[in-house]
């Protein structure tokens, strides 16, 4: 039985961005920045849902309809021409994270100096045991004591500091993955050309830590390891000439493994010869109350990577969002059939409903609403990413 909707819950091709956004803290921080910035609306909200991602991917997931419960994590590629403030904009909503992550970095480094020095006692003590037990076993003597004592010392072994990074640009694919080993959440950030980045060659499993599935890094000179429930932010930035070229040598491989399907796009029109200066007074007071929140979610990751926090937590759909949702992911299915909406685009339609989930979870963790997603918050979702997919 094919499925038949009443009305359409989408909305219309070519839509423009959303104005209207009912998460009163995140609006407030969009259009301060739009405003005082004069960046592209769209630029500034992928800025500020990429920031909501790499803070909260690694505290909640979202749970869909169906039951089944995955990652709030965000990929989006803005493309716009030199000129359009793409660093500015994305250094105001990321901002917060780069400080917070600078300063455990002094941390960290006073607690990898302390654990060097005790890691060479414990294998000063460890090496005398060994000494030993080599000399009794010689003499014929019983070294029963001693064996069980280097058992206690191996579980005494000091246990090497953990690192907060949480965000990474120009990195080789070897060390990103070593470190989202480490920590378990990260984001590949770039407001230039991150198309370059190295480690955005690594497809299958940028594929798969979206879906949030395992993955298994195996290495040749050191030890492999599995990622378990690993949680991954991209946020790309380039230019039309970057992208083209792109395209031109690799898009066939990125689009036919599924990654593009995965990424929220947008191109919208430029603001620059619009921006002229017409209040010299800006306030910044939404973008104060942005970065505070984003510092309380910063501080939970830390301390869930030390181990005092527990596993991330759910978020679900309210019923009526729950129902609306469903509708959503019907339509863009039947939208998929040859004279649909999304014929010939069956690869993003196929992600464009999980997308909707997470960025409904995403403001409504970040807004610290009560309760469940609200219909009014999904329904924006459904907007904005609609209007993505138009872009896409």
């Amino acid at each position: 039985m094919s499925y038949k909707s009443r009305y359409s819950v989408l909305p219309d091709i070519n839509s423009r961005p959303p104005r209207y956004i009912p998460c009163p803290l995140f609006c407030g921080a969009v259009d301060e920045v739009e405003n005082n910035i004069k960046a592209p609306r769209g630029l500034v909200i992928f800025s500020a849902l990429s920031a909501l991602s790499v803070a909260i991917q690694g505290l909640y997931d979202v749970a869909k309809p169906t039951g089944q419960v995955g990652p709030v994590s965000l990929f989006s590629l803005f493309v716009g021409m030199s000129g359009e403030r793409k660093s500015t904009v994305e250094g105001v909503f990321l901002g917060v994270v780069r400080e917070f992550q600078a300063e455990q970095e002094v941390v960290w480094v006073a607690k990898i100096n302390k654990w060097k020095v005790c890691e060479e006692i414990w294998r000063a003590k460890r090496g005398e045991v060994i000494k030993k037990i080599a000399k009794m076993t010689v003499s014929g003597e019983c070294a029963l004591a001693l064996e069980q004592a280097l058992i206690a010392l191996e579980e005494s072994k000091p246990a090497k500091p953990k690192k907060f990074k949480m965000l990474y640009e120009d990195s080789t694919s070897e060390a990103f993955f070593s470190g989202l080993d480490e920590f378990g959440s990260a984001g590949i950030i770039s407001s230039e050309n991150g198309l370059s980045s190295r480690v955005f060659n690594d497809l299958p499993k940028l594929n798969a830590v979206w879906s949030g599935d395992a993955i298994v890094i195996d290495r040749k000179t050191t030890e492999s390891f599995n990622l378990q429930d690993s949680r991954v932010a991209v946020s790309f930035m380039t230019q039309p000439s970057a992208l083209n070229e792109y395209v031109r040598k690799r898009g066939d491989m990125a689009r036919g493994s599924g990654l593009w399907a995965r990424f929220l796009v947008c191109s919208p029109e430029s603001m620059r010869g619009y921006r002229p200066i017409d209040n010299v007074t800006m306030s910044w007071e939404s973008k104060y109350l942005f970065s505070e929140r984003m510092k309380r979610f910063l501080v939970d990751n830390y301390s869930m990577m030390c181990g005092s926090s527990g596993s991330r937590k759910i978020v679900k759909l309210s019923p009526k969002a729950s129902e609306r949702w469903i509708d959503v992911f019907n339509e863009i299915e039947v939208g998929i059939r040859p004279g649909g909406r999304f014929e010939g685009a069956g690869d993003l339609a196929s992600k464009l409903a999980d997308n909707i989930l997470r960025v409904a979870a995403l403001l409504h963790v970040f807004e610290g609403f009560e309760g469940d997603v609200s219909l009014e918050v999904l329904e924006f979702s459904v907007d904005f990413c609609l209007w993505c997919s138009d872009e896409f």
